[in-house]
C-alpha cells in the first residue's frame, strides 16, 4: 500500500505539471491520465471517479445568494461538492474561489449548464480565481469542486448574483425607482414600458454597459433621448426625459460614461426630474428592473460553529447513528460525508448526540472500516479493554477503543 501511495503521489505531481494539447477540460484530462496509468481500477481511483459523478446528481440545492462556503478536502477521503444555482437572464453570477494547499495544489472547478450531457462551459484546475457567468437564457447551473487524489485542500467559495447592467444614474440607489414596468398610462391607453428613476435635475445619466450610440434625438413623448446599442446584435437601451444630451450619433461609449443629464423633458414636463429607462430586444420591450437593480453581493456571516470544520460527528438517520465528517460550513449550514463517501447537506445547526455505552459482547477481533461483513480491518479489537459506543447500524457498532475508531459486529 505504501509503494502504491508513493507511486500515486509521483503520478499526480507529473500530471499536474502537464497541459493537455487537446480541447478537453482540466478535469477530463486528469481523468484520462488516471485511466492511462490504470489508477481508475484501484479502490481509491474508483471512489474518486464515482464521487465526482455522484456530486453532480446530489448538489446543494439550498443556496440563498449571496452564498459562502468553507470546505476542507481531506487527503485520505476522495470528495467532491456541487451546488445547484438558479440563474436568471437578467443577472450575472460571480464566483470567487480561494484555495489554500501545499505544493501549489489547486482544485478542479467545472460549471455545467446541462448535467445530462455534462460538458462544462467553464472549467479549470484553479487556485485563487474569479469566474463571471452570464447568458441570454434562464439556466439551472451546476458547479462542482473536486481536488486531485491524496491532497489536503482548503477552499472558500462565494457565489453572488449581480445585475447584468450598471445602474443608469450616477450614485443612484434602488429606492430612487418610483414608477415600475406595466403601470397604466393615459387612462389605460398604454402601459409603462420601463422604469422611472428620480433624482435632482442635472444628475449624470450613465451608460449601463459598453456599446455605441445609435440615436440622439428629441421627441414629444420622451423629450431629449439617447438610444444605445449593446453590441452588434444586442438590445437597445433607451434613456429619456434628459435635460441635456452629451453624446453624438455613432459614438462608442464605455460602461459608466456620462450620456446626459437628468431632466423632465417631453411629456414629463409636469413631473419631477427623472430618467425613463427602457430595454428593447428584437421581440420588443422587456422589464428592465432586474437588469439594473443593485443587489447585495457580500454573503452573510457564517453562523455555524466553524470549529466543527474537519471534525467527525455522529448524525442520527432513521434507526441508525453514523459517523460523518464535516467538510464544509456555509451560510446555509453544514456539508457532511458519511463512512460511505455520500455527501449530505444540512441546513440547520447540528446538535451532537450524547455519547453512550452499551453493554454488549463483540464477535470481531478487529475494528473494521465500515459496517459490512466484507469490511477491511483497520485495527485490533482488545476484548480486555473497555470501549465507547459512538454509533450503530443494524447489528454493527461504531466504537472508540483507546485511540482507534471503527466498526465491530455485536453478538
Amino acid at each position: 500500500m505504501k509503494s502504491f501511495t508513493l507511486f500515486l503521489i509521483a503520478f499526480i505531481l507529473f500530471t499536474s505539471s502537464c497541459k493537455s494539447i487537446f480541447k478537453t477540460s482540466a478535469y477530463q484530462t486528469y481523468l484520462n491520465s488516471l485511466k492511462s496509468a490504470g489508477l481508475d481500477q484501484t479502490a481509491m481511483g474508483k471512489e474518486w471517479i464515482e464521487i465526482g459523478k455522484t456530486a453532480l446528481n446530489n448538489p446543494n440545492t439550498n443556496l440563498v445568494l449571496p452564498f459562502k462556503d468553507e470546505i476542507f478536502f481531506r487527503a485520505e477521503q476522495p470528495l467532491a461538492v456541487a451546488y445547484q444555482i438558479s440563474y436568471k437572464q437578467s443577472s450575472k453570477i460571480k464566483i470567487t474561489i480561494k484555495v489554500k494547499a501545499n505544493n501549489a495544489s489547486k482544485v478542479f472547478v467545472d460549471l455545467f449548464e446541462d448535467i445530462t450531457n455534462p460538458k462544462s462551459v467553464i472549467n479549470g484546475y484553479l487556485s485563487d480565481t474569479v469566474i463571471v457567468y452570464q447568458n441570454k437564457e434562464n439556466q439551472i447551473l451546476h458547479l462542482r469542486l473536486q481536488p486531485q487524489l491524496l491532497e489536503n485542500v482548503y477552499v472558500t467559495i462565494e457565489i453572488a448574483a449581480q445585475a447584468k447592467l450598471a445602474f443608469p444614474v450616477q450614485n443612484g440607489k434602488n429606492s430612487d425607482i418610483k414608477s415600475f414596468w406595466g403601470v397604466e398610462r393615459e387612462g389605460g391607453a398604454r402601459k409603462h414600458e420601463g422604469i422611472d428613476i428620480f433624482n435632482k435635475k442635472g444628475t449624470p445619466v450613465v451608460a449601463v454597459e459598453d456599446g455605441f450610440i445609435t440615436r440622439v434625438q428629441e421627441t414629444n413623448l420622451g423629450g431629449k433621448v439617447v438610444w444605445q446599442r449593446l453590441g452588434i446584435a444586442g438590445p437597445s437601451i433607451y434613456y429619456a426625459h434628459l435635460d441635456s444630451q452629451l453624446v453624438d450619433d455613432g459614438q462608442s461609449v464605455k460602461k459608466g460614461d456620462v450620456l446626459g443629464l437628468m431632466g423632465n423633458t417631453g411629456n414629463a414636463i409636469t413631473t419631477s426630474p427623472h430618467l425613463h429607462f427602457g430595454i428593447y430586444t428584437s421581440s420588443g420591450a422587456i422589464n428592465p428592473l432586474d437588469y439594473v437593480k443593485i443587489t447585495d453581493s457580500i454573503p452573510k456571516n457564517i453562523l455555524a460553529n466553524v470549529n466543527m470544520l474537519g471534525q467527525q460527528h455522529m448524525l442520527q438517520q432513521e434507526d441508525r447513528v453514523l459517523p460523518h465528517h464535516i467538510t464544509a460550513i456555509s451560510t446555509n449550514g453544514y456539508t457532511l460525508y458519511d463512512h460511505g463517501g455520500q455527501v449530505k447537506y444540512i441546513d440547520n445547526l447540528i446538535k451532537p448526540l450524547l455519547k453512550y455505552k452499551i453493554k454488549k459482547d463483540v464477535n470481531d477481533a478487529f475494528l473494521m472500516d465500515k459496517p459490512a461483513f466484507n469490511a477491511v480491518p483497520i485495527a485490533k479489537f482488545n476484548s480486555k479493554l473497555g470501549f465507547e459506543v459512538l454509533g450503530y447500524q443494524e447489528s454493527f457498532l461504531f466504537i472508540k477503543q483507546s485511540n482507534n475508531q471503527g466498526w465491530v459486529k455485536a453478538k
